[in-house]
C-alpha cells in the first residue's frame, strides 16, 4: 500500500497544536504505519521538535520535520493569521521528488475521520480538492466582497483552504504556488492565501464532502445557512459524520477550559501527545469579546435544529 502523506505547518507558537491534529490523525486511522507526516517548521525549538517526532513515534506513524523561514515569505497578514499559514504554498518544492499527492491539514483542526478515505477520494483531474466554505457562500455581503475582490462569480463557489487534498505533480508542473504567492503579495485580501487559491483555482478544484471540513459556520447551523436549503442540507450531512472539526477564525478549542460540546475532542488528542503537561487553558493576546458561553449556546441549538425533520428535508 502506498504511504499516505500528510502535510502541516506551524511555528514554535503552534508546535503543540501541530503536534495534537498529528495526534488526532494517527489515533483515528486503521493503518497509522501507512501515515507518513512532514511538518514544515518554522523555528519551532528543538525541544518541541522532539516532543512532535516521540508523539508520532508513539502513536505508529512516521515524520519528518522539513526547517522553512516564513519571514522570507512576503504576504498581507492580519488578525490571528501569520505568515506560516503561507507555508502551504511551497508544498510541491518543499516535499522530496517522489511525493505527487498530499493531504495538507491546518493545525487548529483535529481529525475524527480515517484519513484513508480521504486519500482515496478522487480529484476528478483537478490539481485540489477542498471543501465549500459555507461561512462565505451562505453570506451575500461576503460573496460580494469575493466577487469584487477575486472576482468570484454568482455561480462560482468559495473553498476553505484549511483542509486541501493537493496534486504536488500538477502544482510542481504548473507553478501554482508562485502563482498564489503572487496574488497576495500584490493584493490586501481580506482572507489573505485563502483568497489567492480561490482566484488561481477558480473552476478548477474538486468539491470534497463537507464532513472533511466541518468550520464553525457548519457545527453552530447559524441562521443565514438554515435559512438556504441547499446549504442547510450539506451541513446537516456533514454534521451526521464529521471527519475533521476546524475551528476557523477567532475562537481556539485551547483558549478555554475543557467543555466536551466545544473543544473535549482537542483536549482528549491533547492527552495522546508528549505536551500532555502543558499548562491549560492557553490564552491569545486577543480575547476580547469572546464568551465560550454563546459558543456553547451555538452548538446546543445546531444539535437541536439538526434534529428537527423540517430541518433535513
Amino acid at each position: 500500500m502506498d504511504d499516505i502523506v500528510i502535510v502541516l505547518a506551524a511555528d514554535d507558537n503552534y508546535a503543540q497544536h501541530a503536534a495534537v491534529t498529528a495526534a488526532s490523525i494517527l489515533l483515528h486511522t486503521t493503518e497509522p504505519q501507512r501515515v507518513s507526516l512532514y511538518i514544515l517548521s518554522d523555528g519551532i525549538s528543538e525541544t518541541k521538535q522532539q516532543k512532535i517526532k516521540d508523539t508520532v513515534n508513539d502513536l505508529k506513524g512516521r515524520v519528518q520535520l522539513i526547517a522553512v523561514d516564513g519571514d522570507a515569505i512576503e504576504g498581507f497578514t492580519s488578525g490571528h493569521i501569520s505568515k506560516a499559514a503561507y507555508l502551504r504554498l511551497m508544498i510541491p518544492e518543499l516535499l522530496p521528488d517522489h511525493v505527487e499527492k498530499a493531504i495538507y491539514f491546518d493545525t487548529d483542526l483535529v481529525v475524527t475521520g480515517d484519513v484513508a478515505e480521504l486519500w482515496q477520494l478522487s480529484l476528478g483531474g483537478h490539481p485540489v480538492g477542498a471543501t465549500v466554505d459555507l461561512g462565505i457562500m451562505s453570506s451575500k455581503r461576503s460573496r460580494r466582497e469575493k466577487h469584487a475582490s477575486i472576482g468570484l462569480h454568482e455561480l462560482d463557489d468559495y473553498f476553505n483552504s484549511g483542509m486541501m487534498v493537493i496534486d504536488v505533480s500538477q502544482w510542481r508542473v504548473k507553478n501554482y504556488g508562485n502563482a498564489v504567492l503572487a496574488e497576495i503579495t500584490s493584493n490586501q485580501f481580506r482572507h489573505h492565501d485563502q483568497d489567492g487559491l480561490n482566484k488561481v483555482f477558480k473552476n478548477d478544484w474538486q468539491e470534497l464532502p463537507l464532513r472533511w471540513n466541518v468550520i464553525p459556520p457548519v457545527f453552530s447551523l447559524p441562521l443565514k445557512i438554515l435559512c438556504s436549503a441547499k446549504w442547510r442540507k450539506k451541513a446537516i450531512e456533514a454534521l451526521k459524520s464529521p471527519a475533521v472539526i476546524h475551528w476557523a477564525g477567532r475562537y481556539k478549542p485551547w483558549e478555554f477550559t475543557y467543555e466536551k460540546a466545544f473543544n473535549g475532542i482537542y483536549y482528549e488528542a491533547l492527552k495522546e501527545t508528549r505536551f500532555n503537561d502543558a499548562v491549560m487553558p492557553q490564552l491569545s493576546k486577543d480575547m476580547h469579546g469572546k464568551s465560550l458561553a454563546r459558543q456553547l449556546m451555538r452548538i446546543h441549538w445546531a444539535k437541536i435544529l439538526a434534529s428537527y425533520r423540517w430541518i433535513n428535508r
